[in-house]
């Protein structure tokens, strides 16, 4: 059928005059999502001139089918294939489609395959024993700060291999997150933060600075062996680092969150420990890390019954698609006994599932067995706050409460 054709069967998407970005769905997404959600199968988002889509199916029908949705314009809103485009280097396992993607990912699947990460086990249960035995001294902590990070920050850049600066991560992953979004406030706050660590960043993710045996080295010998192209392997480091530690903390945290909300699925879960696993999935379709997240459209095309024109960005928002009540039942309930894993959207899906989500796993395991173990109760003391980013939901601080078992 010629696309002439086609788009005398479409119509054109409903416009939604609403912005993304704006502080106010950035600090209460939810309300936005189901915006999205009842408007149509496809959004025309007027202020920036793309597409938005929330709905489960056509989400996935976006991240699965790169023929006429590419990755290769990048996963923020400005076109990274256009002349000018001043972001970050184009990342070689996110930003890329096949068949340049399906040779590196290969690679990439075999150096973090789950057998090669349960080596790593040991070192982050131990990470979490050590974070449990404090938050069990101190009774009252910060989720975020005493907890997730101590387990991610403790044992991810080891396992990665390379140096580490907690001002220095924090403030590159504050600028890799708003960097993606439109030229606001928070972009240039995030790039006011994270410049001054550039430098050291870039040197941090070379050959010669990483760890023998470690993950990032494991790419380096594969770019030497002529695995991988040329100057490959540091582009492939700087993605993880940047993308494995942020979105891991906003993924576990969310779960932990929920779990002190509701002591009933606390409960479950104590009766339940080997749920732990599902647990976490649960977290990350309850909330996904990241709140947007961009293909192009590569042709003309329809979606969903809509026409979209070729080269226009759309904008896929996986929480939407997590709470699509066509899809899931009870979508806004946290429910530690439902099965998620492969079908939630927070780690994409298909040739572009997350490549770190191994790694994530592990950790957020490690840490709630160690809760479900040795915690007998868990519960807020006070309102959690979150840090705001043009990409990225997550929590900045969590106040909990904790009895020993």
């Amino acid at each position: 059928m010629s696309v002439a054709a086609r788009k005398s069967e479409t119509i054109e998407p409903p416009i939604l005059d609403l912005d993304p970005y704006s502080m106010e769905v950035l600090s209460n997404p939810l309300p936005f999502y189901r915006e999205v959600l009842a408007t149509g199968p496809v959004v025309r988002i007027a202020k920036y001139g793309i597409y938005g889509v929330g709905r489960y199916d056509e989400l996935r029908e976006v991240v699965t089918d790169y023929t006429r949705f590419t990755a290769e314009s990048g996963v923020g809103i400005t076109d990274a294939r256009q002349p000018g485009f001043d972001g970050r280097p184009p990342s070689a396992l996110v930003e890329v489609d096949p068949p340049q993607h399906t040779d590196t990912r290969r690679v990439a699947n075999k150096i973090m395959s789950p057998l090669i990460i349960r080596k790593w086990r040991s070192l982050f249960e131990q990470k979490a024993k050590e974070a449990v035995d404090r938050i069990l001294d101190m009774r009252e902590f910060d989720g975020i700060h005493d907890l997730v990070e101590a387990v991610v920050f403790g044992g991810f850049p080891v396992a990665m291999g390379i140096r580490f600066d907690a001002d220095a991560i924090r403030a590159i992953g504050y600028m890799s997150f708003n960097q993606t979004g439109p030229k606001n406030e928070l972009y240039y706050k995030g790039l006011a933060a994270g410049e001054p660590y550039m430098d050291w960043f870039m040197a941090a993710c070379q050959a010669d600075s990483v760890s023998p045996d470690s993950i990032a080295d494991q790419f380096f010998k594969a770019e030497e062996a002529g695995e991988l192209p040329a100057g490959i392997a540091s582009n492939i480091t700087r993605s993880l680092v940047r993308g494995g530690m942020d979105t891991t903390i906003s993924g576990i945290s969310t779960t932990v969150s929920q779990l002190a909300q509701n002591p009933d699925q606390w409960t479950i879960l104590k009766e339940n420990p080997a749920r732990v696993r599902f647990a976490f999935d649960e977290g990350l379709r309850f909330e996904a890390p990241n709140h947007l997240v961009y293909r192009s459209t590569a042709c003309d095309t329809e979606l969903g019954g809509c026409f979209l024109k070729a080269n226009t960005k759309i904008a896929t928002f996986p929480s939407a698609a997590n709470r699509d009540p066509r899809k899931w039942e009870n979508p806004d309930t946290f429910d530690v006994m439902r099965n998620t894993a492969n079908i939630h959207m927070s780690f994409g899906a298909e040739t572009h599932n997350c490549i770190g989500q191994n790694v994530a796993r592990l950790e957020a395991e490690c840490i709630l067995n160690e809760l479900v173990a040795r915690v007998a109760t868990i519960e807020l003391a006070g309102e959690p706050e979150y840090l705001i980013h043009n990409q990225l939901r997550t929590l900045g601080r969590l106040p909990l409460r904790v009895t020993p078992a």
